[in-house]
């Protein structure tokens, strides 16, 4: 940016906007400033320097393990804790950059596993990794929030959606409902470091992307004995995710870097082309407990869904609004269908995919948006490739749709490149 700027400085001054010495003023500011490339390479090399040199040590140590005596494993446990401690503590009281904060975070992070794990060894502490990574998620919370410290935030969610994979899905027992009380620890960090103050920088990118993904992996917790609502919890969690996208606090510059946009519209239309089989609907029953796990997720997901929707069309008028926000009424009305008539709701999936692929092109081409267009298009297509595997239509029929639909994708990206050339 403040190259740009200095290279638009002799345009200004010869335009009368600016004087020579308000220009040199500027010139001297941003020579003044550092530079936002070297701050960035000197976190990631000082994140990465502080991870290869625990990783040196460990391997050090760990060939060498076996003929130690308990006090030096104990120490080895505590001396890498210890330190971290000490760094991170320099790090926050004497103000220290952004580098010293972010790489002591993410070294204390991982002295703690070490510390936990040597313990555990020495003491012949019997546990299994569902325990361990609770009690390290415990403990590495507050480095999140005394350091501010964006990587430790980045690992802590890694870390809690690995917790609520193995507590949950590959343990039996276990709903691993402790996922959901770190996720609400997490997420005030993620509001006051990016969204309030409207920070869009790559931390937050990354903090978009790995919560998203961690949700959408963990809302299968919920998971019991009605699991046909399960359904109804994720398309109202993808369609909140697009509402969210659209909201001024997370919209971003280009369409591909807005994960809540990307996984919610991609979430809901796999969810429709699923639905689009009969499967789905051949399982549905009436006979659901209002307690069950999934009831609740459906309600909690779908009262997010509907107020995040309200909020939207107090800024905007319905017709501007993305048509995956509003998926999760379509399909709580598709349910209910589908109790009385399965087939009926079948029929309504597909109809509901092609409305959703006729505004997703049309939207494209109002906003001369080709990515926005194509990926219409490809919603048509994927519709089509499910009926090609569950009709009988003739090799012959499904070949021409095919070729209808190349030859649709070629005449709607000559129609957009066309009018772009005719603005220009």
């Amino acid at each position: 940016m403040s190259k740009h700027v200095l290279k638009e400085l002799p345009q200004l001054v010869d335009a009368g906007i600016i004087s020579d010495e308000t220009a040199e003023k500027i010139k001297s500011y941003y020579e003044q400033q550092p530079s936002q490339s070297a701050n960035r390479l000197f976190i990631v090399f000082g994140i990465l320097g502080a991870l290869l040199v625990g990783m040196g040590l460990v391997l050090i140590i760990a060939h060498n393990w076996d003929e130690l005596p308990h006090v030096i494993k104990l120490s080895v446990g505590f001396v890498p804790l210890l330190i971290g401690q000490a760094v991170a503590a320099v790090s926050n009281f004497k103000e220290k950059s952004k580098v010293w904060k972010e790489a002591s975070a993410a070294g204390l992070f991982f002295a703690i596993a070490i510390s936990i794990s040597i313990v555990s060894q020495v003491y012949n502490i019997v546990g299994d990794l569902s325990g361990f990574l609770f009690i390290w998620m415990c403990l590495s919370i507050p480095i999140v929030y005394v350091l501010r410290s964006s990587v430790a935030s980045l690992l802590f969610i890694i870390g809690i959606t690995w917790y609520g994979c193995e507590a949950g899905y590959f343990r039996s027992g276990n709903s691993g409902y402790e996922y959901w009380i770190f996720l609400a620890l997490i997420i005030p960090f993620y509001y006051i470091e990016f969204i309030k103050p409207q920070i869009k920088n790559n931390f937050f990118y990354f903090h978009s992307w790995l919560l998203t993904l961690s949700l959408t992996i963990c809302l299968g917790l919920a998971a019991s004995t009605d699991e046909e609502l399960l359904m109804i919890a994720y398309m109202s969690l993808f369609s909140a995710f697009v509402s969210l996208a659209q909201l001024k606090e997370f919209q971003t510059g280009r369409v591909l870097s807005n994960a809540w946009l990307v996984i919610g519209s991609l979430g809901v239309i796999v969810l429709l082309l699923m639905l689009s089989f009969d499967f789905y609907w051949d399982g549905i029953d009436s006979g659901y407990s209002l307690q069950s796990p999934e009831f609740i997720a459906s309600l909690a997901t779908t009262a997010v869904a509907g107020f995040l929707l309200y909020k939207l069309t107090q800024d905007e008028p319905i017709s501007q609004v993305n048509s995956k926000s509003m998926a999760f009424i379509a399909f709580i009305l598709l349910f209910f269908i589908g109790l009385a008539a399965p087939w009926a709701a079948q029929l309504l999936a597909n109809v509901l995919i092609l409305a959703i692929a006729v505004h997703t092109i049309y939207d494209g081409a109002q906003r001369n948006h080709l990515g926005i267009l194509n990926y219409g298009l490809l919603i048509i297509s994927a519709l089509i490739a499910c009926r090609f595997f569950d009709t009988d239509l003739s090799f012959v029929l499904r070949g021409l749709l095919f070729i209808g639909i190349g030859v649709g994708f070629f005449a709607a990206n000559y129609y957009m490149i066309k009018k772009r050339r005719k603005v220009v």
